[in-house]
């Protein structure tokens, strides 16, 4: 009689832990459908609201007398806010701006490219064909650049490069030896040293057009030593902080430059 008894008491346990088992499993399978039909819906919503945004950047633009070739981002002394700046460069290409430029003097920036570069795969959802990268980064030439997108042809293309300190007044530096060291082997006379070669030779290792606004995130209004032999007909603004930057932030700046009457020292 104990025997069976505690025979059954065992049988007992095993069918309530597998009764537990099966309604843990039931459970779990309900809230991976849930996650996935949620997951799917928000996809779904921040497509629409992307290209919403897109739309409406593109047509807002239009009724601004000017749009920048050429925008540059200095990062100045905050922390890098990757997704932040990714966003400004999708922002760029629904604007129609052609280049973008980011700049940190700290050279933090360009030593995590791949940060930068994740970012925009995320903001982009993979689609990398209408970005073009500098070459004066690591993820130059490793993108296909048939600019297509889902098979249709993509016009709009946005060069991305990212500049440090060492591209500014080192660049200035490194050319000023390279230029004395060909003096020297009687490659070139010094008396054939003047401004244009000096800027031709710049020009041809940036590949990049004057940019027509730069963009200065923090309090303080400084360059931090960027590119000086570019900045000649920039337009600086002043950006509290690139972190949570918005739509309208982004138009905002875009308004302001459209509205700058630019009399180029006349």
């Amino acid at each position: 009689m104990y025997v069976c008894s505690s025979n059954s008491m065992t049988f007992s346990l095993y069918r309530v832990t597998w009764t537990l088992l099966h309604m843990l499993i039931s459970a779990l399978h309900f809230i991976e459908c849930v996650w996935i039909s949620v997951r799917k819906k928000l996809d779904l919503l921040h497509k629409k609201c992307t290209e919403d945004e897109y739309d409406f950047i593109s047509r807002y633009v239009k009724l601004f007398d000017k749009v920048p070739s050429h925008l540059v981002v200095i990062v100045g002394n905050e922390s890098i806010s990757y997704r932040d700046l990714a966003n400004v460069a999708v922002w760029c290409i629904a604007a129609g701006i052609s280049f973008i430029s980011f700049y940190d003097h700290h050279g933090n920036l360009k030593k995590n490219e791949t940060e930068l570069f994740r970012a925009l795969s995320e903001v982009t959802k993979g689609h990398l064909d209408n970005i073009i990268w500098g070459k004066k980064t690591k993820t130059h030439g490793l993108i296909k650049r048939n600019g297509t997108k889902n098979g249709v042809i993509s016009t709009q293309k946005l060069h991305v490069n990212i500049f440090s300190l060492s591209d500014g007044k080192g660049a200035l530096v490194q050319l000023a030896r390279s230029i004395c060291q060909s003096a020297i082997s009687g490659q070139i006379k010094s008396a054939d040293i003047n401004q244009d070669i000096i800027d031709t030779k710049l020009q041809a290792e940036m590949d990049i057009p004057d940019p027509e606004l730069a963009l200065i995130c923090g309090d303080v209004c400084s360059t931090y030593g960027f590119l000086p032999w570019q900045i000649r007909v920039t337009e600086f603004l002043q950006l509290q902080s690139h972190h949570n930057i918005q739509v309208k932030d982004f138009l905002l700046l875009l308004m302001r430059y459209g509205k700058c009457a630019q009399r180029f020292g006349k």
